[in-house]
């Protein structure tokens, strides 16, 4: 689930990064693929709120949301429903 909070700060990271769908009639993998080269090579723009959403989101510190595996915690967040949702409404 994602809370309002939590939407409000991936929304401000997809602001900062300026996240947008390249081709929205390409497949679901070629979306997420694209999408997910755009925050691997954009994350520096939005560095203090992707560590503040990961803090939020596995309830671990500031310190600890450093260490994580930025890929692979994109494709968790992105696996799940609501934050897939909420991501596709948000960079059309």
């Amino acid at each position: 689930m994602l809370t309002v909070k939590q939407g409000m700060k991936l929304s401000a990271i997809i602001d900062k990064m300026d996240i947008k769908i390249n081709d929205p009639k390409a497949s679901q993998e070629q979306i997420g693929a694209d999408l997910i080269m755009q925050i691997v090579r954009k994350a520096y723009k939005a560095e203090s709120e992707i560590y503040s959403f990961i803090s939020e989101t596995k309830g671990i510190s500031v310190q600890d949301a450093q260490k994580t595996d930025l890929v692979a915690f994109i494709k968790e967040t992105m696996s799940d429903p609501s934050v897939a949702s909420f991501f596709k409404s948000a960079v059309k």
